[in-house]
Protein backbone atom coordinates (compact mmCIF):
# COMPACT_ATOMS: atom_id res chain seq x y z
CA UNK A 1 0.00 0.00 0.00
CA UNK A 2 1.33 3.43 -1.12
CA UNK A 3 2.19 5.48 1.99
CA UNK A 4 0.29 9.00 1.51
CA UNK A 5 2.48 11.09 3.19
CA UNK A 6 5.15 10.65 0.83
CA UNK A 7 3.34 12.15 -1.60
CA UNK A 8 3.78 15.93 -2.74
CA UNK A 9 0.78 18.42 -2.29
CA UNK A 10 -2.03 18.25 -5.26
CA UNK A 11 -0.69 21.91 -5.65
CA UNK A 12 2.91 20.71 -6.78
CA UNK A 13 2.07 19.17 -10.41
CA UNK A 14 5.73 18.10 -11.53
CA UNK A 15 5.35 15.15 -12.54
CA UNK A 16 2.29 15.76 -15.69
CA UNK A 17 2.49 15.64 -18.96
CA UNK A 18 2.72 18.80 -20.93
CA UNK A 19 0.16 19.74 -22.81
CA UNK A 20 0.21 20.28 -26.65
CA UNK A 21 0.95 24.04 -26.75
CA UNK A 22 4.42 23.97 -25.96
CA UNK A 23 6.90 26.71 -25.23
CA UNK A 24 10.87 27.22 -25.22
CA UNK A 25 11.85 30.00 -22.50
CA UNK A 26 12.29 32.44 -25.12
CA UNK A 27 8.59 31.64 -26.57
CA UNK A 28 7.37 32.18 -22.60
CA UNK A 29 9.26 35.63 -22.34
CA UNK A 30 7.52 37.06 -25.65
CA UNK A 31 3.63 35.57 -24.64
CA UNK A 32 4.08 36.88 -21.43
CA UNK A 33 6.11 39.69 -21.38
CA UNK A 34 8.06 38.14 -18.08
CA UNK A 35 12.08 38.23 -18.25
CA UNK A 36 13.19 34.52 -17.88
CA UNK A 37 14.97 35.81 -14.90
CA UNK A 38 11.74 36.75 -13.35
CA UNK A 39 9.95 33.23 -14.66
CA UNK A 40 12.80 31.57 -13.25
CA UNK A 41 11.77 32.90 -9.34
CA UNK A 42 8.39 32.60 -9.94
CA UNK A 43 9.15 28.31 -10.24
CA UNK A 44 11.53 28.69 -7.13
CA UNK A 45 9.02 29.89 -5.30
CA UNK A 46 6.06 27.93 -6.21
CA UNK A 47 3.90 29.92 -8.11
CA UNK A 48 4.77 27.91 -11.64
CA UNK A 49 5.29 24.28 -12.03
CA UNK A 50 8.85 23.36 -13.62
CA UNK A 51 9.53 22.94 -16.64
CA UNK A 52 9.20 19.73 -18.86
CA UNK A 53 12.61 18.50 -18.93
CA UNK A 54 16.06 20.36 -18.63
CA UNK A 55 18.31 22.99 -20.29
CA UNK A 56 17.61 24.24 -23.82
CA UNK A 57 15.27 21.58 -24.53
CA UNK A 58 13.39 22.14 -21.25
CA UNK A 59 9.59 23.14 -22.90
CA UNK A 60 6.69 24.87 -20.93
CA UNK A 61 2.64 24.65 -21.58
CA UNK A 62 -0.16 26.99 -21.89
CA UNK A 63 -0.41 26.22 -18.01
CA UNK A 64 2.58 28.08 -17.12
CA UNK A 65 1.82 31.10 -19.58
CA UNK A 66 -2.13 31.25 -18.69
CA UNK A 67 -0.35 31.67 -14.72
CA UNK A 68 2.64 34.07 -15.63
CA UNK A 69 -0.49 36.37 -17.36
CA UNK A 70 -2.40 35.96 -14.20
CA UNK A 71 0.47 36.41 -11.80
CA UNK A 72 1.05 39.67 -13.63
CA UNK A 73 -2.63 40.97 -13.08
CA UNK A 74 -2.61 39.94 -9.35
CA UNK A 75 0.29 41.87 -9.15
CA UNK A 76 -0.98 44.94 -10.72
CA UNK A 77 -3.63 44.32 -8.24
CA UNK A 78 -0.73 44.81 -5.52
CA UNK A 79 -0.96 41.15 -3.67
CA UNK A 80 2.35 39.97 -2.14
CA UNK A 81 3.43 36.63 -4.19
CA UNK A 82 3.00 34.74 -0.89
CA UNK A 83 -1.21 35.57 -1.60
CA UNK A 84 -0.85 35.33 -5.22
CA UNK A 85 0.83 31.47 -4.95
CA UNK A 86 -2.08 30.61 -2.61
CA UNK A 87 -4.63 32.16 -4.86
CA UNK A 88 -2.88 30.32 -8.01
CA UNK A 89 -2.96 26.78 -6.10
CA UNK A 90 -6.64 26.53 -6.00
CA UNK A 91 -6.88 27.60 -9.82
CA UNK A 92 -7.01 25.22 -12.79
CA UNK A 93 -5.45 26.33 -16.52
CA UNK A 94 -9.64 26.52 -17.12
CA UNK A 95 -10.01 28.71 -14.25
CA UNK A 96 -7.26 30.99 -15.48
CA UNK A 97 -8.47 31.23 -18.71
CA UNK A 98 -12.17 32.38 -17.60
CA UNK A 99 -10.76 34.68 -15.16
CA UNK A 100 -8.55 35.79 -18.05
CA UNK A 101 -11.07 35.96 -20.82
CA UNK A 102 -9.15 33.37 -23.07
CA UNK A 103 -10.57 31.13 -25.18
CA UNK A 104 -7.92 27.84 -24.27
CA UNK A 105 -10.00 25.48 -27.63
CA UNK A 106 -11.38 27.20 -30.70
CA UNK A 107 -15.01 27.69 -30.69
CA UNK A 108 -16.70 23.60 -32.45
CA UNK A 109 -17.79 24.58 -35.81
CA UNK A 110 -21.48 23.01 -36.16
CA UNK A 111 -22.51 22.23 -39.80
CA UNK A 112 -26.30 21.64 -41.03
CA UNK A 113 -27.22 19.54 -44.19
CA UNK A 114 -30.28 20.33 -46.58
CA UNK A 115 -31.16 17.85 -48.97
CA UNK A 116 -32.55 19.81 -52.04
CA UNK A 117 -32.25 16.42 -54.47
CA UNK A 118 -30.78 13.16 -54.46
CA UNK A 119 -27.45 14.97 -56.39
CA UNK A 120 -27.34 18.23 -54.72
CA UNK A 121 -27.21 19.41 -51.05
CA UNK A 122 -26.38 22.47 -49.57
CA UNK A 123 -24.41 22.32 -46.29
CA UNK A 124 -24.83 25.62 -43.77
CA UNK A 125 -22.13 26.51 -40.86
CA UNK A 126 -23.64 27.52 -38.05
CA UNK A 127 -21.53 30.38 -36.55
CA UNK A 128 -22.68 30.11 -32.51
CA UNK A 129 -25.35 28.87 -31.06
CA UNK A 130 -28.61 30.48 -30.75
CA UNK A 131 -27.75 33.89 -32.68
CA UNK A 132 -29.81 34.42 -35.63
CA UNK A 133 -28.28 35.89 -38.84
CA UNK A 134 -31.33 37.27 -40.47
CA UNK A 135 -30.21 38.61 -43.66
CA UNK A 136 -28.12 35.06 -44.36
CA UNK A 137 -31.76 33.32 -43.32
CA UNK A 138 -33.47 35.20 -45.99
CA UNK A 139 -30.61 34.83 -48.43
CA UNK A 140 -30.50 31.18 -48.02
CA UNK A 141 -34.77 30.68 -48.18
CA UNK A 142 -33.72 32.67 -51.39
CA UNK A 143 -31.22 30.21 -52.61
CA UNK A 144 -33.21 27.13 -51.83
CA UNK A 145 -36.47 28.45 -53.53
CA UNK A 146 -34.72 29.32 -56.27
CA UNK A 147 -32.61 25.72 -56.30
CA UNK A 148 -36.32 24.31 -55.93
CA UNK A 149 -37.88 26.29 -59.00
CA UNK A 150 -34.54 24.95 -61.11
CA UNK A 151 -34.80 20.79 -60.35
CA UNK A 152 -38.56 21.16 -60.83
CA UNK A 153 -37.97 22.70 -64.84
CA UNK A 154 -35.21 20.16 -64.93
CA UNK A 155 -37.77 17.29 -63.82
CA UNK A 156 -40.29 18.13 -66.08
CA UNK A 157 -38.15 18.61 -69.14
CA UNK A 158 -36.72 14.73 -68.18
CA UNK A 159 -40.24 13.56 -67.81
CA UNK A 160 -41.49 15.14 -71.62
Amino acid sequence: MLDDRRLPPASVRRYERPQPHRYTMADLETESKVSARTIRYYISQGLLQPAYGRGPTAVYDADHLLRLRYIQRLKDERLPLNEIKDHLNSLSSEDLAVALKIELEPAAETWRRYRLHDDLEIVVRDRSAGVRNVPHEHAFDLIVEYARSVLEDLDRRVEE
